[in-house]
């Protein structure tokens, strides 16, 4: 008996680490790291230094638990603030150091800034981003060839590191004196994105885009300053960009109870004023419709703390041109898919194109719970997609940029949907480029192995790069280095946005979380392999055969028992849960 508690104990203690391992891999946290220039231009560029306000916005917009550092930068980068695990104290210490940003430095050294980052953070498993706002050149001498192989350190050096890491690099330029072509080179080639602000007045609205580029926080749609909110959401924030002399914001809740600045207090409402912005956060909301007194603005946000999530898959920030954008989409309960028809029904959902008229977003018929749409290709140059999901009682929003790329090269992924096999597959433009002088060379970048280089060759006068296969739940990205020549004979580099192979390329979703049946792993695998360590240890402790045997026996019936009705449980869990959200809506 002795044995049998044991040896039930420890398969046990096994199982359930085995599953806190898999759940800690999956909530591993995001790095954020953010560069500030404060070279000595930003006096004529930033004269009323904004870059505090707009900082403190980010840090208000940034998750929880994040690991957060920000720097500053001119001639060599200083820590300001940092954070393994973010949270109201450390903000309320950041906000504060965020006002000592200055405009005193000598140069610009971009390059110290990038490598500062890459020894100090980005050690965890989680996504990684790079923050970088400057309004200069590389500048790090009076002699300009040192500037010019410190900048041609950083496409040659940093940019490989940045990518063999999977650093994406949000880049924000102030001012048209800065070296667009290397920021956008830094965004492109990281899978970042960049934003050019033609003013200091415009660093916060700039802040916000990157905010919902790193870590995209929930929305709900405003409409003529109204905006609904549901049973479902724990709390919302409200961000109103302002003007000069704009009339004092106002927040008019579902009662027609009116809220102010000075009320806000006493209301329990926190509320962020600055000359360019208002921050209004409320917890625990009244479910209805709510209201702002304020300048309609489009930039205008409201932000959601909910478990009910509106879910885009698949979609990045480049496309080639002339590809058309496939958009799919699903609503989760806790992180778990709801295909529960009642509610699928409920839900209608659209898409703006640059806030064109709305195209509808058809469910599919073959995969319950999700819902697709495929545009034609949309022209060269940077658009702004819409999604509006409304439940009749709750409304959700997704507003992403994208940029359609110009690209001499087509990229097509070729797909053997049972073995999860892809293949790559390059289409030059014969009519641009001489196809015999076409080298791709790609970088594949797995999750926690190292990088592979492949060179692509031609093969039959295709040039096809096929990969393993793709394990469930596992991702890797690649991207291009690609030299051709025009038919005049140019050498050009053609850009190719990078690619990113994970569970949404495959045709199969995700195992819904309510599954009709037990999944057979679930039952057999916990016992297989608790037997095998069960039997192991029963040797090392005693030879009675028989009885070890018999010990096993139970165990694995034990265990596979244990796991069947765990499984019901939290099925039924689910289902409930699901169930009363359904009924919160209604």
């Amino acid at each position: 008996m002795r044995h049998l508690i044991l040896i039930f104990c420890t398969s046990l203690l096994l199982l359930l680490g085995s599953t806190v391992d898999a759940a800690d891999t999956a909530n591993a946290g995001e790095e954020i790291q953010v560069l500030i220039d404060v070279s000595g231009s930003m006096k004529q560029n930033d004269p009323d230094n904004l870059r505090v306000d707009a900082t403190q916005l980010l840090l208000n917009l940034l998750p929880d638990h994040a690991r957060v550092s920000l720097w500053l930068f001119a001639e060599k980068t200083t820590p300001l603030s940092h954070s393994d695990n973010a949270d109201a104290d450390w903000r309320q210490q950041a906000l504060k150091a965020s006002k000592s940003i200055h405009s005193r430095g000598l140069y610009t050294h971009i390059e110290d800034a990038i490598a500062t980052t890459l020894q100090n953070g980005f050690a965890g498993n989680g996504s990684k981003n790079l923050i970088l706002l400057t309004d200069g050149m590389v500048d790090i001498s009076k002699d300009i060839m040192v500037s010019a192989d410190s900048r041609e350190r950083i496409l040659s050096e940093w940019i490989p590191k940045l990518r063999e890491r999977q650093i994406k690099v949000q880049t924000i330029a102030l001012s048209g004196q800065t070296d667009k072509e290397l920021l956008e080179k830094l965004a492109f080639d990281t899978g970042g994105w960049h934003e050019t602000a033609e003013s200091a007045e415009q660093l916060q609205r700039m802040f916000l885009k990157m905010a919902q580029k790193v870590a995209p926080k929930d929305t709900v749609p405003l409409e003529g300053n109204r905006f609904s909110i549901d049973g479902s959401i724990q709390e919302f924030s409200v961000i109103v960009f302002k003007k000069k002399g704009a009339t004092p914001t106002q927040l008019t809740r579902p009662d027609q109870h009116v809220i102010d600045k000075q009320s806000a207090l006493a209301e329990g409402v926190a509320w962020l004023d600055t000359p360019g912005y208002d921050l209004i956060t409320v917890k625990e909301p009244a479910a209805g419709n709510w209201q702002i007194s304020a300048e309609m603005d489009p930039d205008n946000r409201v932000m959601v703390l909910t478990d009910l999530k509106l879910q885009l898959e698949g979609l990045g920030n480049y496309l080639p041109e002339h590809d058309e954008v496939s958009l799919k989409l699903h609503f989760t309960e806790q992180e778990h898919l709801i295909n529960r028809p009642d509610f699928v029904d409920l839900v209608s959902m659209s898409l703006l194109v640059d806030q064109a008229d709305p195209l509808p977003i058809p469910p599919l018929s073959d995969q319950t719970g999700f819902f697709a749409k495929t545009l034609t290709p949309l022209p060269r140059g940077k658009h702004s997609l819409t999604i509006i999901a409304d439940g009749k009682t709750f409304k959700r929003e997704i507003v992403r940029d994208i940029e359609v790329m110009a690209s001499p090269i087509r990229l097509e992924k070729l797909i053997d949907h049972a073995k999860r096999l892809p293949t790559l597959k390059f289409v030059p433009d014969i009519a641009v480029l001489d196809s015999a002088s076409l080298s791709i060379v790609a970088e594949i970048h797995p999750a926690d192995k190292p990088t592979e280089s492949r060179t692509v060759s031609a093969q039959n006068g295709e040039w096809l790069l096929p990969l393993d296969s793709v394990a469930a739940g596992s991702s890797l990205q690649i991207h291009f280095n690609i030299t051709a020549r025009t038919l005049d004979g140019k050498t050009i580099t053609p850009a190719l946005a990078p690619v990113t192979i994970d569970d949404s390329l495959f045709n199969s979703p995700p195992m819904p979380a309510l599954a009709e049946e037990t999944p057979k792993a679930t039952q057999e695998e916990p016992g297989t392999d608790a037997g095998q360590h069960l039997q192991a240890q029963a040797k090392a402790q005693d030879n009675n055969w028989p009885l070890i045997i018999a010990i096993v026996a139970l165990a694995n019936i034990l265990l596979g028992g244990s796991a069947f009705f765990i499984y019901k449980f939290i099925r039924a869990a689910n289902a409930k849960k699901q169930q009363e959200l359904l009924e919160r809506l209604a």
